[in-house]
């Protein structure tokens, strides 16, 4: 994995956007936000130190259901798509099914 570091205010990803990477938060944090259908932002979490977001994409393939902002400077470990696909693959088939399986019942909270 590789090293990235964002500043304050960096958008990592964007709602509806592709995902093909997941961030594991090393130092800082990030301010996890879905739009509302008024229009409005909604804070949903905050991540940080040892916690991991973009995951979601990863386990499913499907657009980010919110945006990731950096809420200060910080430093992050990289997980790509291939990197997750690849340790996937090494494991047992149970942990795949788990994961998409949380996945699908997170997004559905979402809708």
């Amino acid at each position: 994995m590789e090293k990235y570091t964002f500043m304050e205010g960096e958008v990592l990803f964007a709602e509806g956007q592709q995902g093909t990477k997941a961030f594991i938060i090393k130092k800082g944090s990030v301010t996890i936000t879905r739009a509302t259908k008024g229009g409005w932002e909604k804070h949903v979490a905050t991540i940080k130190e040892g916690n991991i977001v973009g995951e979601m994409s990863l386990i499913d393939d499907a657009p980010h259901s919110v945006t990731a902002t950096a809420r200060e400077d910080g430093e992050a470990m990289v997980l790509t798509r291939d990197e997750y696909k690849k340790r996937l693959k090494n494991s047992d088939k149970v942990l795949a099914l788990l994961l998409k399986t949380f996945t699908d019942k997170l997004r559905a909270t979402y809708e």
